[in-house]
């Protein structure tokens, strides 16, 4: 069994790859809990999904360095003792070149799911993952990451707009039916969702304008459900791909 690992800024997934499909399990990242602490809670899960502990295997993709060891500790007790966890870095064998300036600073989300999209398409794409924050990926026709946008995802805007102003309170993160906001409330979320909307649709035609290339649009991610309403431009959705994407660095960087 092949746990693959993405831990977030929000939340920590974990998809259970045991062959026959993919069971996902949600943990809030914060608080940062012990690995014997998160053992039990996986540990739970399995029992719950009667998923078998048999021969585990792990990939690790994280943007929260502080509790990657936890984690990783919490698998290697699962699978009962020492364990060779491959993490997700711009060093390992990617299927990608890395075309940008810092590629070591690249977030290892990132890395996975450009790579699991080019994988997929063979073909110059554009990642949008509408997330903690809402990410813009590119890669070109020759498999090199050429770089991106980040700006705050959803949440983060509505819990902006609450600490920065006096009077606005957060909205509850419903879709919008209307980009014409009739309350102050209703006009939140329409910033939040159609806004988002436009400024990724605007990224992408600049990348595309400044390149002189054309990108197939790949959305992703927890608010991707919802976003998908608001974009105009065509794309591919695939909710997963975060998960396809380890799969496949896993395979290619197998121990």
């Amino acid at each position: 069994m092949l746990l693959c690992v993405d831990i977030g800024n929000s939340s920590i997934a974990i998809g259970y790859d045991t062959g026959p499909g993919l069971v996902v399990q949600r943990l809030d990242t914060h608080p940062l809990r012990t690995g014997l602490q998160y053992s039990a809670e996986i540990s739970a899960f399995m029992a719950e999904k009667r998923i078998e502990n048999n021969k585990v295997r792990c990939i690790i993709s994280s943007v929260v360095p502080g509790h990657t060891h936890a984690v990783a500790a919490a698998v290697r007790q699962i699978a009962g003792g020492e364990l060779d966890i491959l993490h997700v870095g711009h060093t390992m064998k990617t299927g990608l070149a890395f075309d940008v300036k810092t590629p070591e600073e690249l977030g290892a989300d990132r890395i996975a799911t450009a790579a699991g999209a080019y994988e997929v398409f063979r073909g110059p794409v554009a990642v949008v993952d509408f997330g903690t924050a809402t990410t813009v990926t590119v890669v070109d026709e020759k498999a090199s990451l050429i770089g991106g946008a980040i700006m705050p995802g959803p949440g983060l805007m509505n819990a902006a707009l609450q600490q920065g102003t006096a009077k606005l309170k957060q909205a509850a993160l419903e879709a919008p039916q209307s980009p014409l906001g009739r309350d102050t409330s209703e006009c939140i979320r329409t910033g939040i969702f159609y806004g988002s909307a436009g400024a990724v649709e605007r990224i992408i035609a600049g990348i595309g304008d400044a390149t002189g290339k054309t990108f197939r649009t790949v959305i992703t991610g927890g608010y991707c459900q919802v976003m998908k309403n608001y974009l105009q431009r065509p794309y591919d959705i695939r909710p997963y791909l975060i998960f396809e994407g380890l799969k496949i660095l896993y395979d290619k960087n197998r121990p």
